[in-house]
């Protein structure tokens, strides 16, 4: 027996139920939702999670997937007319002056993303929830948009609605044991329910967030996250809520939602009782595999008293005293999906029409449905998804050893405060750059950047810091957190002498074949059927315009292209232009066949001219070409670029040639003093020459005119993805500009509120000290009346209001004469 449906959504928790409304609400029709176990009081975490919506973080779209649900769970009618939303707000409390500190800063992002929320004093606090002790806390962040939902009655009421839209039929006790995909896309879900065993589809939906990586792995979908258990207890009634009616249920919660982060526990209110949720215990892992061999399993399991006893207790009592002495009336321990990089996975897999909503909690869900719904419906969404695209994980990330290290260290963390700048704590050293070993020698500190291993300053170049001493600001505090003088040192020298840089971070994308050239120019904005030899800067869009990545191509032979792109998003761009490539070309990533080097400062090119018999002067080489050239005794592609804004060279050279040619160029340039300079350096020299920063600066949010990138799109050299968005664009009046803004005093990491007044205009979007133009220099998008140079505004960094000035850009070499000499 066979069923059919147009989509088949698996899972009925609060991401399955949202997605069918969402999909409902945007048309679609012939829709069918299944569960393993029953429709609302499910196997899931749904039934059990305590039911805080926190709509707050620093990052920008976990901040609107959570500002959005926050709203979206105020909007929803209740289920026969019982309370499942309350909101009385959220409050995030401080125990240490750090912890205070990162609220002032999460208040100022918030401003930024459009969410008020207020810092409290103790006193303050205790007004708003007066079991807390004072004397326990330096003060509170409170979040008027926080709320609780309770996840099973939200379920039923969104089933109600959306069945009042269209045609979609529940049925619970419905176990998915296959799929069957034909020719890659999916055209049916195997089911262990008799009356339905398989039911062909067009398109299925998996939001089974825990028992999901076992579902998908057979498929070669993998999906890194893990599940873990934390504890959550009920108190019997506490004397201090006598005056709550335990009968009343619109008494059940009257008090805000607190979260105390460095005790890494959380409480809210049931009536005249209180919840205390605690992570403040050793990781139990639970393998998805587990859950999976057993239909019946759902994500509670038996309480741990010894995880509570001690530590956690003590820390509880402190906070709210009325918690002492009592008993627990319900107590278990709730398992949570922990992804690899806190963030959802959303989006089509790798085969066609089967969809994935997983990673995500009641706080994000119907963002996440929202950006789901609208990616199937429309194939783009509003916001940029770079951070919860599905498919945005590299092969080390996938593999059982990295999940499971970065999974328990997400659980250990899981309310640290991360500094923007903060590397991965563990796993290191998955990945080496092939020059490791030189980067050590010179005493290397080190970032991360897609697992890589990659020098962030070097400690041989402390010497250059007294040299400079006078143009480097000295920091303290937050922003000099992961930071040394010395990337102000090696920045100076890049521009007044010569540097090598290690290019590992970048990637090459071939894209060969009869079809290479009318290909690369659908994909791009530019114009890329050029001459062999021309390096072109781009962009390629979304279909609604939005910048889905800018990248210099090089046309290496006539039907023969090299894509540059970061390898931090490498398996999203690799996946959009596999996507879309016809059948006359073909693509091919080959950053691993080849190794890089950057080679820039004023005397780059008498370094360069010592190791080639290659005529590299201004008129041979131009700027924004590209040749074969010899490298002592390396064949290397020469890309006549510099993100760094200096004279010099992009090199690529088989990768088992790195050493060879990092030392040629090292010896050739000891005359010279030549330097190793790290990213730190790389970071603020892009920055004063006005280089935006991907995934910072411009993503799909940003289209090329707001980014003031317009030059790079070519509207009558024929179509191009994204094009009938631009045309729209150009037809009328931009409300918002990419601006440059100086600061005489203080600093910015990122994602600080700009203010006119005392209205939040925008936000910072890239941040640093610009070395050669003795300022501090931040980026960000501002409304087009704001935007003219000599502007005066204000920048909100901790809590504070620092003047700020509008500037045009670049400040650095405006002119191009440095890079064009």
């Amino acid at each position: 027996m066979s069923a059919n449906a147009r989509v088949v959504i698996i899972g009925s928790g609060i991401v399955g139920n949202s997605v069918a409304y969402h999909l409902a609400k945007m048309g679609w029709k012939d829709l069918l939702l299944i569960d393993k176990g029953p429709l609302h009081e499910n196997h899931g975490s749904t039934s059990h999670a305590p039911g805080g919506v926190v709509p707050l973080s620093h990052s920008k779209i976990i901040a609107q997937l959570g500002l959005y649900a926050a709203q979206f769970y105020r909007d929803i009618q209740p289920f026969e007319n019982r309370p499942m939303v309350f909101t009385a707000g959220q409050l995030e409390i401080a125990i240490s002056k750090d912890r205070l500190r990162d609220l002032h800063r999460l208040k100022g992002s918030a401003k930024a993303f459009g969410a008020d929320s207020f810092i409290l004093t103790p006193q303050e606090t205790v007004q708003k929830m007066p079991l807390i002790n004072p004397d326990a806390i330096e003060g509170s962040l409170f979040i008027p948009m926080g709320c609780i939902a309770k996840g099973a009655l939200v379920d039923a009421a969104l089933q109600r609605d959306t069945a009042a839209m269209t045609d979609i039929k529940f049925v619970g006790n419905t176990p998915v044991l296959d799929f069957e995909v034909q020719n890659g896309r999916i055209i049916a879900v195997i089911t262990g329910n008799p009356e339905m065993p398989r039911i062909e589809c067009e398109h299925a939906v998996l939001c089974t967030n825990i028992w999901s990586p076992a579902m998908t792995e057979k498929f070669g979908i993998s999906l890194p996250l893990m599940a873990f258990e934390h504890q959550y207890m009920r108190t019997e009634s506490l004397p201090e809520l006598s005056h709550v009616n335990p009968g009343d249920p619109y008494q059940e919660v009257i008090y805000p939602t607190t979260r105390e982060l460095d005790s890494v526990m959380y409480y809210r209110q049931h009536h005249n009782a209180y919840g205390i949720g605690n992570y403040n215990h050793p990781a139990h892992m639970v393998r998805p595999s587990f859950l999976l061999g057993d239909l019946s399993r759902t994500a509670k399991h038996a309480f741990t008293p010894e995880d509570y006893e001690g530590k956690p207790e003590s820390l509880a009592h402190r906070l709210i005293p009325a918690l002492k002495g009592k008993s627990f009336v319900d107590s278990f321990n709730g398992m949570f999906a922990f992804p690899i990089d806190g963030y959802p996975m959303i989006g089509e897999t790798t085969i066609g029409g089967f969809w994935t909503a997983v990673g995500s909690w009641l706080t994000h869900a119907p963002g996440v449905a929202k950006c789901l719904a609208e990616w199937m419906t429309h194939g783009d969404t509003e916001w940029d998804m770079r951070q919860v695209n599905v498919r945005r994980f590299h092969d080390y990330q996938t593999t059982d050893k990295f999940i499971s290290v970065v999974t328990k260290k997400n659980y250990r963390e899981i309310y640290e405060v991360i500094h923007p700048r903060q590397p991965i704590t563990e796993p290191r050293n998955v990945r080496l750059s092939p020059f490791d070993v030189r980067h050590r020698a010179l005493g290397a500190n080190f970032t991360v950047f897609a697992g890589i291993e990659l020098p962030n300053w070097y400690e041989a170049n402390q010497p250059l810091v007294e040299k400079y001493k006078t143009q480097i600001p000295q920091r303290s505090g937050w922003e000099a957190m992961y930071w040394s003088p010395i990337q102000g040192a090696e920045h100076l020298e890049t521009r007044n002498n010569v540097a090598l840089f290690d290019l590992t971070g970048l990637s090459i994308i071939e894209v060969k074949g009869s079809g290479a050239a009318a290909y690369v120019n659908t994909l791009c904005t530019n114009q890329m059927d050029t001459e062999v030899g021309k390096v072109v800067y781009t962009c390629m869009l979304t279909p609604k315009g939005g910048i889905k990545r800018d990248l210099a191509v090089t046309r290496v032979s006539p039907n023969t292209f090299w894509m540059f792109v970061g390898e931090g998003n490498l398996p999203l761009d690799r996946d959009w232009i596999l996507h879309h490539a016809p059948a006359d070309v073909v693509v091919s990533d080959i950053s691993n066949s080849y190794a890089a080097l950057g080679l820039w400062g004023s005397n780059a090119r008498k370094v360069l001219q010592k190791v080639t018999t290659v005529d590299i002067c201004s008129e041979s080489f131009p700027y924004f070409t590209a040749q074969w050239i010899d490298v002592g005794m390396t064949k290397a592609l020469a890309l006549r670029v510099s993100y760094a804004g200096e004279l010099g060279w992009e090199l690529h050279f088989p990768f088992d040639a790195a050493l060879p040619v990092w030392d040629t160029l090292w010896e050739a340039g000891q005359e010279f003093g030549i330097i190793a300079a790290g990213m730190g350096a790389f970071d603020s020299l892009r920055l004063e020459k006005g280089y935006r920063g991907w995934g910072l600066d411009i993503h799909t949010e940003y289209n090329p005119y707001e980014a003031r990138m317009g030059w790079t799109v070519r509207l009558k050299k024929g179509d191009f993805i994204g094009r009938e968005a631009c045309v729209a664009f150009k037809e009328k009046p931009l409300k918002k500009k990419f601006c440059a803004l100086t600061l005489d005093s203080g600093a910015a990491l990122g994602y600080e509120a700009i203010y006119a007044g005392d209205t939040c205009i925008g936000h910072t979007t890239s941040a640093n000290t610009a070395y050669s133009l003795g300022t501090f220099l931040c980026y960000g998008y501002l409304p087009v009346e704001y935007s003219d140079p000599g502007t005066k505004l204000e920048l909100e960094y901790l809590g504070k209001r620092y003047p700020a000035t509008v500037v045009a850009e670049p400040l650095y070499d405006p002119k191009m004469e440095k890079l064009l000499g």
